[in-house]
């Protein structure tokens, strides 16, 4: 089941034929239905849906396990109050600066230093995942030296291009940027 999407038109298209789908813990078709909103509030001028939850109807006859997976667009993160251009911009500073204080200021994402210290140090964590999807669709680019982290999102710039890669590689591999597994 697709999870990320480009456009609005295409998870409005794809919410149209749930009664179709199998859900994705159990395998049941015909139980998934529309059941609502993540919603975010970033500040007082952008307030929205984030996400479209759907839920897995558990019937009389025992199918549906009663989960409730969610669908968004290919900018939105899962579980994080910045989205994908926020992160991209601070990869790109972090790339440049090379300093995870003056990273975070440059990308201005309206939250604590340590937020951004707790971001890097999960994307250290999952970049095995992320070297894992990479070098299934190009080869890694030559680098002489540095840090494996910088390594692994120069590739990922390489890969994706430089407009917005995060959405590229949530759209394109079906996960998210910061998953671990």
């Amino acid at each position: 089941m697709r999870r990320f999407f480009l456009t609005l038109q295409e998870i409005h298209l794809f919410l149209d034929r749930l009664a179709c789908l199998r859900c994705p813990f159990c395998g049941a078709v015909g139980t998934l239905v529309r059941h609502g909103y993540i919603r975010w509030f970033r500040s007082p001028e952008d307030n929205g849906i984030r996400a479209w939850r759907i839920h897995c109807n558990k019937r009389l006859d025992g199918s549906g396990c009663g989960r409730a997976p969610s669908v968004r667009l290919g900018d939105s993160i899962p579980r994080r109050c910045f989205d994908a251009q926020q992160l991209w911009t601070f990869i790109r500073a972090l790339l440049k600066a090379r300093s995870i204080k003056a990273a975070w200021e440059e990308a201005g994402i309206p939250m604590s230093l340590e937020t951004g210290y707790r971001l890097y140090r999960h994307l250290n964590r999952c970049q095995s995942v992320l070297r894992t999807h990479l070098c299934a669709r190009a080869p890694p680019p030559k680098i002489k030296a540095g840090v494996p982290l910088f390594q692994m999102l120069a590739h990922l710039k390489e890969v994706f291009g430089n407009h917005n890669p995060i959405r590229a590689y949530q759209v394109h591999f079906q996960k998210s940027v910061l998953a671990q597994a």
